[in-house]
């Protein structure tokens, strides 16, 4: 007695009850429902998508495979035109990152730049106003400690008070009120009471010391003759906490 095979090869290859309706596109595996999909991709570890680079036999490519390459190569072409449009990316980063620089350094702002694929210069979106002027448009990260709190100011130009920036976040009328919410710890206090501190650059990892920075006075004025990496990153303490960040002595 022989077997059908292809009634065989009809059946749902994870429960055998009824017709398979569908072929994951990783591992070739017939299955009927949504449920025998779901136990395919646990019991063999599979994603469900297809391996764009997988060698097909020609007599096994269909329509599919084609469409599937089609859109590779397309992507492939995206890639390859967004990259050469980003600033940033192409050849002439250095150019554009050395042109910032060398106009912080005559601002007396000891700014280092890292190599693109690192996250840090990736995430960075200080840019320069106009180069005939100058001016410094920051990228600027804030920590609240106390509330263990992280967040982000893009491109806040280098003439904007301290004070103007922590208003964003703790006045008691004039910040967002989802972050005041968040930071009812810093929003209890005297926003002229909370300390701010900026991590001084070049020390060994086992030691830590901080400028002070003045709330009354510009982002510019408080970089002068600091030093960091891409961009500043502002701690603000309340002022039971201030003993934890030991200052920089000045010379």
């Amino acid at each position: 007695m022989t077997t059908n095979n292809s009634v065989t090869d009809s059946k749902c290859e994870l429960c055998g009850k009824v017709q398979w309706k569908y072929r994951c596109p990783r591992c070739n595996r017939k299955t009927c429902s949504l449920a025998c999909v779901k136990q395919h991709k646990v019991q063999t570890n599979c994603n469900g998508v297809r391996d764009k680079t997988a060698f097909v036999e020609m007599k096994a490519m269909t329509d599919m495979h084609l469409l599937s390459d089609y859109r590779m190569l397309e992507d492939v072409d995206r890639s390859i035109d967004n990259h050469s449009r980003d600033p940033l990316r192409r050849s002439g980063v250095n150019k554009v990152v050395n042109n910032m620089k060398k106009i912080a350094e005559k601002k007396g702002i000891n700014v280092k730049f890292l190599p693109y694929p690192m996250s840090k210069r990736k995430n960075n979106s200080t840019r320069l106003s106009n180069y005939r002027a100058g001016d410094f448009l920051w990228h600027v990260e804030l920590i609240f400690p106390q509330s263990d709190i992280k967040y982000t100011e893009r491109r806040v130009h280098e003439n904007t008070r301290l004070r103007d920036l922590l208003k964003l976040y703790i006045h008691p009328t004039e910040s967002d009120p989802v972050k005041r919410q968040m930071l009812k710890s810093y929003c209890k206090a005297s926003m002229a009471d909370c300390h701010i501190f900026m991590q001084e650059e070049g020390l060994p990892a086992n030691i830590k010391r901080y400028h002070q920075l003045d709330q009354e006075k510009s982002l510019f004025e408080n970089l002068q003759g600091k030093e960091f990496i891409e961009y500043p990153t502002f701690h603000i303490v309340l002022p039971d906490n201030v003993d934890q960040y030991p200052m920089r002595t000045s010379k």
